[in-house]
């Protein structure tokens, strides 16, 4: 996850041919499985068609990410992506490749898509004022995007390539979405997994998939770590409407932080154990004048993240109150352990975030179950999947304490709403 981007970029200004009715039916629907930024008035966006059918495309485990099958091109080629909520823009590796990162499937070829063009340099979106401190000098005819991905475990890694468009359509289903700008990439630096050809793009910017669609919101499921079952990522025109006074879910408001402009940042308060909140300083969550720090959710990351000061908080609680822990050699990063065993009992551990609903109280409690409090290391063992983020201040909640969770993004009124138990 992560973000710091450079790129180079051209656009085309075309109109979505498409209305829907009131209600919130997904602009489009794609099935998974696990395994208000611009002020100009340039507003990219790509030509969408809707045959009377929902855009579907079957979606693998792959090394504990949530990723999904692009058809890309004309005729189409098939990348295979992971879903990336901090990413601004959609990328996958092409060919002619200088520098490419090994892949289990080969490149896109881009020679082979009649609809693939590359955006020239001088055009209207390489000169969007707000995002001019991210394009760079462009001197060339092609426009060149440098995009960084870093994360609270693995070190910095960076994808270069150039921006262009093509068609975008999704397995299953005639939906299709013409001059989508996207990321063509031809170089690296740094780790990339190679079960997958790049990134879907579903971050703050106006290059991001849901803004070239204006979505006014867009969601997925975080099915179970190991499920085969389909879950869907769908688009809106209108935020699907959420029950203020049902307890099926909670409504967190997503912030900005100005450091990490692609971010949606959750409005987080704290972490509580056997039913007592820790004392952490609010600075640490992203209060005050902590521009570095702040809470964000990474389906990318299966552990949660902890800055330094929480950690060390959060590890001498547990310390304190539990003393069935094991170490295990060999999960340096997980800390608490047990061997599993149906007499165990573990910690109660909680989230507490910031209420967006306009009834209820200030603070609500995001409570862990079993199957999000732990993570099986291997058989026999079992560990709370918490670890020190030592190479960042921010706080990152991974995919294992959400499974089983609807997020919904209502990127009108900045909610994010967890909804129990919808996978």
């Amino acid at each position: 996850m992560g973000i710091s981007l450079t790129l180079w970029c051209a656009l085309l200004t075309i109109n979505i041919p498409v209305s829907h009715p009131a209600s919130s039916v997904p602009i489009l629907s794609i099935p998974l499985y696990h395994r208000a930024m611009l002020n100009d008035t340039f507003m990219p966006h790509a030509r969408v068609h809707y045959p009377n059918t929902e855009a579907t495309a079957d979606i693998y485990p792959a090394d504990d990410a949530y990723a999904m099958f692009l058809w890309v091109g004309t005729p189409v080629q098939i990348v295979f992506v992971t879903i990336d909520t901090g990413s601004p823009i959609t990328w996958f590796q092409c060919d002619p490749c200088s520098n490419c990162y090994p892949m289990q499937r080969a490149p896109f070829n881009t020679r082979a898509s009649s609809s693939f063009r590359e955006l020239g340099c001088y055009s209207d979106a390489c000169l969007i004022p707000t995002m001019r401190d991210i394009f760079g000098n462009c001197t060339a005819w092609t426009c060149r995007y440098n995009v960084e991905y870093a994360s609270a475990k693995e070190s910095q890694s960076r994808s270069f390539g150039v921006m262009v468009t093509d068609t975008l359509n999704f397995e299953h289903s005639n939906v299709q979405a013409k001059d989508l700008i996207m990321g063509c990439g031809d170089s690296y630096e740094g780790p990339f997994r190679t079960q997958f050809s790049g990134v879907f793009g579903l971050g703050r910017g106006p290059l991001s998939v849901q803004s070239q669609l204006h979505a006014k919101a867009f969601s997925f499921c975080i099915v179970s770590l190991g499920s085969e079952k389909a879950s869907s990522l769908k688009f809106y025109d209108t935020p699907p409407k959420v029950d203020q006074h049902g307890n099926d879910s909670i409504m967190v408001p997503l912030s900005e932080n100005s450091r990490y402009p692609y971010y949606y940042f959750v409005q987080f308060v704290g972490i509580g154990i056997n039913g007592f909140m820790l004392d952490i300083q609010s600075r640490v969550w992203g209060y005050g004048l902590n521009y570095d720090g702040g809470v964000v959710i990474d389906t990318g990351t299966v552990l949660t993240y902890l800055p330094r000061d929480a950690y060390s908080v959060f590890r001498s609680e547990i310390r304190t109150t539990d003393g069935n822990l094991t170490k295990k050699p060999g999960y340096d990063e997980l800390e608490f352990c047990y061997e599993e065993g149906p007499t165990n009992v573990y910690p109660t551990i909680e989230f507490y975030f910031e209420n967006g609903n306009i009834a209820g109280e200030n603070f609500v409690s995001f409570k862990l179950d079993n199957n999000q409090l732990l993570f099986r290391a291997e058989e026999g063992t079992v560990c709370l999947p918490f670890a020190e983020g030592k190479n960042s201040a921010l706080t990152v909640i991974g995919s294992n304490h959400l499974q089983g969770t609807l997020l919904t993004y209502d990127l009108v009124n900045e909610i994010l709403v967890f909804t129990y138990n919808k996978c």
